[in-house]
């Protein structure tokens, strides 16, 4: 199922609430420079307004986990998959770092939430802090790593009980793994490196949480939480769901039905689809909401403004693309760098001329 923006520029200029919101999430994150990548500023478009349990069930084994070896199995055995939304098992992450040769290995707990739809890290790390420490030290003894780091916005703290805090800068896509890896750490990555292999690991803070969980024998499995939200008032709530509900249900119990809206689910509202009948929540799952109608045109003529690649996070030249594609010319992409995609779709976002460029790069990424 493809995924695309379901938000543009234009559509956020032409809506005076949530124009408001990104107004004031400019003012409130300021200005900060950064070590490289990325260069796109897409603050967020929805204010978070409280916390609801759709679950209602507790669990309580009364079976706490203090082997790191047997952590490691109940992680497996629970099926607990990375909750960035990218459904890798942890449990193969965690080996790989643990068998990994690196001599100073580094644990990277990813808060940084840069899509501008999402609201539930930020809500986890104000109300569980205590299980992100639980979580991180669990995580780093087993890997035996020498440094841990907390990335989030809006961090005041340098430290946390011997977790460094990084302050990341409000600019997207800040929490790619290898871009994030380039912000805290300063150190670049070849697109074929894969960081935990070399002893840097990088894991969601609801992961963290649910590592903690495990350990304390509290642990849901196939429950995650998301974001519930309108964007067409820029209003949201976090949800604690669990796999297979109908998203439908989820966001009509958690926000009321609305008539007229399309409902969309995804990894962010940068990445998103339009749900189709009884679509079910998923570890890929980070949102549902209502949202107006999405509508690209591949064909309209390109206004030569550069948004596109002047704010590419992977440096692709995707005017070029565009500027071939038109034309019908298919071969030599590669020049351009669109290998290199990581779909984060901040050029269709930005484009003036209503084209998912973002789709039109893909079409030659792979080639």
């Amino acid at each position: 199922m493809s995924s695309y923006p379901i938000i543009t520029k234009k559509s956020v200029k032409s809506n005076d609430k949530i124009k408001k919101i990104q107004k004031e999430a400019k003012k409130k994150y300021g200005k900060r420079k950064l070590f490289g990548y990325p260069k796109a500023s897409i603050p967020k478009i929805i204010v978070e307004s409280g916390y609801v349990d759709i679950v209602d069930k507790k669990v309580n084994t009364g079976v706490k986990i203090n082997e790191l070896n047997k952590l490691l199995l109940a992680i497996e055995e629970n099926e607990l998959t990375g909750m960035s939304g990218n459904g890798f098992p942890t449990y193969k992450k965690l080996k790989t770092a643990v068998e990994s040769a690196a001599q100073n290995k580094v644990l990277i707990i990813n808060g940084a939430e840069c899509d501008p739809g999402l609201v539930h890290d930020a809500w986890l790390i104000r109300n569980r802090l205590k299980d992100i420490i639980f979580g991180s030290k669990l995580a780093a003894e087993m890997i035996n790593a020498s440094e841990v780091f907390l990335a989030a916005k809006l961090m005041k703290n340098e430290s946390i009980e011997g977790i460094n805090v990084k302050n990341l800068p409000n600019r997207y896509p800040i929490g790619a793994e290898k871009i994030l890896i380039k912000e805290v750490l300063k150190l670049d990555m070849d697109k074929k490196d894969i960081p935990v292999k070399k002893g840097i690991l990088v894991l969601n803070v609801q992961t963290i949480i649910m590592i903690a969980e495990i350990a304390k024998g509290e642990f849901l499995r196939g429950s995650r939480y998301i974001t519930v939200a309108d964007y067409t008032k820029g209003e949201a709530k976090v949800a604690k769901v669990i796999y297979d509900m109908k998203s439908k249900e989820v966001l009509e119990k958690v926000l009321g039905k609305q008539a007229g809206k399309v409902i969309y689910a995804g990894g962010g509202i940068m990445g998103a689809h339009q749900i189709k009948g009884d679509e079910r929540i998923t570890a890929l799952t980070n949102f549902v909401g209502y949202a107006d109608k999405v509508a690209y045109d591949n064909d309209s003529k390109c206004k030569k403004c550069g948004n596109c690649s002047r704010n590419c996070p992977m440096g692709i030249k995707v005017h070029k693309v565009v500027a071939d594609y038109a034309k019908n010319i298919s071969s030599n992409m590669q020049q351009y760098g669109v290998q290199n995609c990581i779909n984060c779709g901040t050029c269709t976002y930005l484009c003036e001329a209503g084209k998912n460029t973002m789709e039109i790069v893909n079409m030659y990424s792979n080639k």
